[in-house]
């Protein structure tokens, strides 16, 4: 065996320039390929033109549908608001819900989604029997509106909790769908909440604003900071535990990340806050941000933003754009896999676009096909090299 890789190591092969040649060849078109293929190739404009298109889009909300971009939206047209439901691509997919008492905020969970109907009910297209249908319950409600919702997940004393906003004052309450009443847990001080979000079994983040405290900053037009307030709940019983200074600016998303941990973004920054109170800092500037199936964070940013970062298990990396984002983002709905982003493009012109997440990942991408290929070529160039090292060597 010692002899036969000795000749091995001594032998000239006279293809040794060809395959150098060859692979030479390889690398450079695997060079190009892969700086061609380094943009997102599934960001585009979003076929969901038939309802929305040419209106301001208030809110939006995505469903399960046999459609994947199935979803429930409020938008404003010549004739005023409406709320309607699109299930397909076309107009024939669309459904117009309502022309009257319009929501102007959706309640979204992963059981459908909900809106205020006044006169202390919810409305909400929902599953009924298995089948999704209009459905509606009962919120509780003296005064005030609900301006958003959480669901339970184990309880079997309450449905959820609801965000009530009445007049200038905020508050939480649990919520059982019977119009019973549940002592509610008051915004602090000088703090008006905006979103309700689950973090884990028994706690729930309260997310809202308050003004500044900045020092020179102008009295009569004050910057804001959001505020984060930790709620623990038993069914119908809630505490706030405490309240955290969140980024600056008012929180544009806020959405479950994982377990224990919920996600806020601004503007200035974001921040993914534990139910233990502690925060980790994302230093990011966006304008939209959605979480993944997988847990990963991504974030939109400007009009001519040209990088779209994401995070990554406590790693910020970018992915390339093709070219300018093209809209100022407006509003936006994910189901985790679906990115809807709504919003007005540069000539002021209402627009749409996705980000189809599965498929940055998918073997028929440019990317995914290019990792493909790379790891046959070089499966089989390593099996070649030590088969022939194997028989050499025994020769």
């Amino acid at each position: 065996m010692a002899s036969g890789l000795s000749r091995l190591l001594e032998e000239e092969s006279e293809h040794q320039w060809l395959a150098i040649g060859l692979f030479a060849l390889f690398a450079v078109a695997g060079g190009w390929a892969v700086g061609a293929t380094g943009t997102i190739s599934s960001l585009g404009d979003a076929p969901v033109t038939a309802a929305w298109q040419g209106h301001d889009v208030l809110d939006v909300a995505m469903v399960d549908g046999e459609w994947d971009l199935a979803h429930v939206g409020v938008v404003v047209d010549q004739q005023g608001a409406l709320l309607y439901l699109q299930e397909d691509e076309g107009a024939d997919g669309v459904t117009i819900i309502t022309r009257t008492n319009v929501p102007e905020r959706l309640l979204h969970t992963e059981d459908g989604v909900w809106w205020d109907a006044g006169n202390g009910a919810l409305q909400g297209w929902a599953k009924v029997n298995g089948e999704w249908n209009l459905a509606q319950s009962l919120s509780g409600l003296d005064s005030g509106e609900a301006i958003d919702l959480v669901a339970a997940e184990s309880s079997t004393t309450v449905l959820g909790w609801l965000l009530v906003a009445d007049g200038q004052s905020t508050s939480a309450v649990a919520y059982d769908g019977l119009g019973s009443n549940f002592s509610a847990v008051d915004a602090p001080l000088g703090v008006t909440w905006t979103h309700l979000e689950r973090m884990d079994d028994k706690h729930l983040a309260a997310v809202g604003w308050r003004a500044s405290n900045e020092a020179g900053q102008n009295p009569a037009q004050p910057t804001t900071q959001a505020s984060i307030t930790i709620i623990q709940v038993r069914d119908g019983t809630m505490v706030a535990l405490e309240t955290l200074e969140g980024p600056k600016g008012m929180a544009h998303t806020v959405s479950h990340a994982e377990d224990g941990v919920v996600l806020v973004a601004t503007e200035e920054h974001a921040m993914l806050i534990d139910s233990d109170a502690s925060a980790t800092v994302i230093d990011v500037r966006s304008s939209a941000a959605m979480v993944t199936e997988d847990g990963a964070v991504w974030f939109a940013g400007g009009a001519d933003s040209t990088l779209m970062p994401r995070w990554i298990e406590g790693d910020l990396q970018t992915e390339r754009l093709a070219g300018p984002l093209g809209v100022f983002v407006a509003s936006s709905a994910t189901d985790g896999h679906h990115w809807l982003l709504f919003g007005i493009d540069g000539a002021g012109e209402h627009a749409a676009l996705m980000l189809d997440v599965d498929q940055l990942t998918s073997p028929f991408s440019g990317r995914g096909f290019l990792n493909l290929l790379f790891f046959v070529v070089g499966t089989a160039s390593i099996l070649g090299l030590a088969n022939t090292c194997w028989r050499q060597s025994i020769a």
